[in-house]
This record gives C-alpha cells, structure tokens and sequence, in this order.
C-alpha cells in the first residue's frame, strides 16, 4: 500500500461504508448481508453528511450544495 491508499479511509463515505460492514457483521455474527449493509452505509453518510453541514451551518458557513 502506498500513502495514497490510506487516503480511502478519510474520505467520508469509505468511512461510513466500513463502519457500516462492521456493525452489519457483528449484528449478524458472520459475513454481512450486501444489501443490508449498502443500506446501513448509506444511511450512515446522509447522516455524516447532515451533521456536516448543520455544524457549517452553525458556524455561519454557506452549506454545500
């Protein structure tokens, strides 16, 4: 692995997408049901990304469209 591929890890969504594929296989206890967890992940990121821009929002920043 080279520097650039631990940049996946800091993008938001590859976040929310392990984080995601994490819970979905302890919830299950074994290999994560796909479609649950691109579900589960995707509701993590719209949450990521309101919490994002409620906080830019707060601190009078224009959220992004």
């Amino acid at each position: 692995m080279t520097a650039n591929d631990d940049e996946i890890f800091d993008d938001l969504f590859h976040g929310c997408a392990l984080a995601a594929y994490l819970d979905q296989a302890h919830e299950q206890q074994g290999w994560p049901d796909p479609e649950a967890t691109r579900r589960r992940a995707y509701r993590y990121y719209e949450n990521a990304l309101a919490e994002k821009n409620a906080a830019k929002t707060q601190a009078g920043e224009p959220a992004a469209a």
